[in-house]
């Protein structure tokens, strides 16, 4: 009995000290820690906590933002130990992660505020906010993107669409520290910028030292808009009246003509008597005659003159009433496409 009650106390102790871990040991809580003690300026078990955090035996999982914090305390509070060359190096170190981490000067000595802007002079790096999801009205609003370098920097912003080689400038020029920058969504040809993958690219040199760097934030644009409307189809030939007699119609002229002839001799020679003979018989040739030459030249005119001017006439104000609505409709299009708002929302990728 005094064996098992000596066992359920000690599961008892492990199993609450365990609790505490998971609800103490965690990276968010070291980092809240570390910061309240190099507020009470207790920074040795503050670089206990930091250290612990940044190594890569750390039992918890330690996210990008975690990590630039912990350089940053890291830095600072080797900078009150009198240590600050190896203090500058984490504060590089949290720079190059994040070019817009810094130190509130409320919360930090002159000294590290010293120490910290000799790491920024010491390291160039170019970073971007990531924007939020948003929806404008490109005739009164604006999308706003936010820009940072570290120090002094020649500076080109461009928005591009995702891998075209040019794009709308944003701004050009010297720059130093955070920049505000706004885009009313239309493209280079004056167009608002269509649904699509888009990119922010920075490029800038340095100017205190020989360093270059680039960076690009991708977002994704949708135009929301009232519905389009479809333009009407070409005419097809059902659409339209022939234009033309077919070469058949010509062909059945010279046949009729000759068929009225070959009529007319044959009814001469059945319906003959004594009393018609010979002017019958010449009255006959001559109706043959004439039929016949009436079917030669209606088919002669028929195989030049094969157009029908009418039906000409009504196709062409069939292909403009045609045209006219297309015209409308494509500008009803443009009207609705120029009143569209603009959705903008954050996409993956990022980098050089």
């Amino acid at each position: 009995m005094i064996r098992a009650a000596l066992c359920a106390i000690l599961a008892l102790v492990l199993g609450g000290g365990r609790g505490a871990l998971s609800a103490q040991d965690n990276t968010a809580e070291l980092l809240d820690r570390a910061a309240k003690y190099h507020a009470d300026l207790d920074v040795e078990r503050e670089l206990v906590l930091l250290r612990q955090v940044i190594s890569p035996s750390s039992p918890f999982v330690v996210t990008h933002d975690q990590r630039v914090q912990a350089y940053k305390y890291l830095g600072a509070a080797l900078v009150v130990l009198g240590k600050t060359d190896s203090g500058i190096v984490y504060l590089r170190a949290a720079l190059e992660r994040d070019p817009f981490v810094d130190l509130e000067p409320q919360t930090f000595t002159p000294a590290e505020l010293a120490a910290f802007w000799q790491a920024k002079r010491l390291t160039f790096g170019l970073g971007v906010r990531p924007i939020p999801f948003d929806t404008i009205d490109p005739r009164t609003e604006r999308v706003h993107f936010t820009v940072m370098s570290t120090h002094a920097t020649t500076l080109l912003v461009e928005v591009r669409a995702a891998g075209a080689p040019a794009g709308v400038m944003l701004f050009r020029g010297e720059n130093d520290g955070p920049r505000e920058l706004q885009w009313n969504g239309v493209m280079p040809d004056g167009r608002l910028a269509a649904a699509g993958r888009y990119e922010l690219l920075l490029i800038g040199n340095s100017l205190l030292t020989p360093r270059a760097d680039s960076t690009r934030l991708y977002f994704r644009i949708q135009q929301n808009h009232p519905p389009l409307e479809d333009t009407l189809p070409a005419l097809g030939p059902r659409d339209l009246l022939p234009e033309q007699h077919p070469p058949s119609a010509a062909r059945a002229k010279l046949a009729k003509g000759l068929g009225v002839g070959a009529a007319a001799l044959l009814i001469s020679q059945v319906l003959a008597n004594s009393e018609l003979e010979g002017g019958g018989g010449k009255l006959a040739a001559g109706v043959a005659v004439t039929a016949s030459a009436a079917g030669v030249l209606a088919f002669v005119h028929g195989r030049r003159h094969r157009q029908i001017p009418a039906n000409v006439t009504a196709n062409a104000q069939r292909h403009t009433a045609r045209a006219g609505a297309n015209a409308a409709i494509v500008q009803r299009n443009r009207e609705r496409l120029e009143a569209a708002h603009l959705v903008i929302a954050p996409a993956a990728g990022v980098g050089p």
